[in-house]
């Protein structure tokens, strides 16, 4: 009878921990049978759809304080969720991301935005706007303009010579004439400097921005020949006060730094990243 009696007491033990262990099973995360924690509206394959988020879309669906949308349409936004996790999710089962042109361009946006959030969305102190301000002054000028004739020399006369009566009678057609001066653009009007400086190339734009008024360069001398500027008029650029190019120094530094934060995580995800090229593209 004892024999008999160990023996069922065996197996009803056996019978508890097979219930016990498929509780447990069954429950686990990840299965298909589970409780839906309290901070989630719905579990889809295991990933939550947070309440927070339902509540949020709920909200913004029938522009509507939350505790006023009605269970049915409560339930309408969150099918409307679910049916988006399940799409998202199989989406990633196919690996969308690496194979689809469209959603690998929104995943890296996405991923960028994020990096720059921080930047986006800061409101950065009238302390900081100014002493970006003064660092970065030279953005905040007016555009400068300057109306100029450019000479270059083609006769054999000394330039220094040339130069010389440039100064005494400036571009007077004889001056001209007599030293054989070819004047490259002649007629053209003001330009702002951004266009003098394409139009003037790199080094005669760095003397021309230095001369004032109804003056003469010193001859320059360049691979095509050697030039010199009879400055007409030059308006330099003016700075902006600080109250007037406000609107644009916070654009600015939000954009500064978004770039640095922009790097930074670039440089994150490099850093950890096993990245091989091949031989011929290295």
């Amino acid at each position: 009878m004892t024999g008999r009696f160990s023996t069922l007491l065996m197996a009803g033990s056996a019978v508890l921990g097979l219930l016990v262990a498929g509780y447990g099973l069954f429950t686990a995360k990840g299965t298909v049978m589970h409780r839906v924690p309290p901070e989630d509206a719905a579990l889809v394959n295991a990933r939550p759809i947070l309440m927070s988020d339902f509540i949020a879309q709920a909200e913004n669906t029938y522009t509507m304080p939350f505790a006023e949308v009605s269970q049915e349409r409560r339930k309408t936004v969150l099918a409307s969720m679910i049916h988006e996790e399940l799409y998202v999710q199989r989406g990633l089962e196919l690996d969308f991301p690496g194979t689809d042109p469209d959603t690998r361009n929104a995943l890296v946006a996405a991923v960028e935005q994020q990096a720059v959030a921080d930047a986006t969305t800061e409101v950065p102190s009238e302390a900081a706007l100014q002493s970006y301000y003064a660092a970065h002054q030279a953005r905040y000028a007016s555009e400068g303009t300057m109306l100029l004739q450019d000479f270059r020399l083609t006769g054999a006369a000394p330039a220094a010579d040339v130069v010389e009566a440039l100064r005494r009678s400036r571009a007077s057609r004889e001056v001209i004439k007599r030293y054989v001066l070819e004047e490259l653009r002649p007629n053209q009007g003001e330009d702002f400097y951004f266009a003098a400086k394409i139009h003037l190339g790199e080094r005669l734009f760095e003397v021309a921005r230095t001369m004032g008024d109804d003056a003469v360069s010193d001859a320059v001398s360049l691979a095509d020949g050697v030039h010199i500027l009879h400055m007409i008029k030059n308006n330099a650029p003016a700075p902006r006060e600080y109250v007037r190019a406000r609107e644009q120094v916070l654009g600015d530094y939000k954009r500064d730094a978004a770039a640095r934060l922009r790097a930074a995580d670039e440089k994150y995800l490099y850093g950890k990243a096993d990245v091989q090229i091949a031989a011929e593209l290295r």
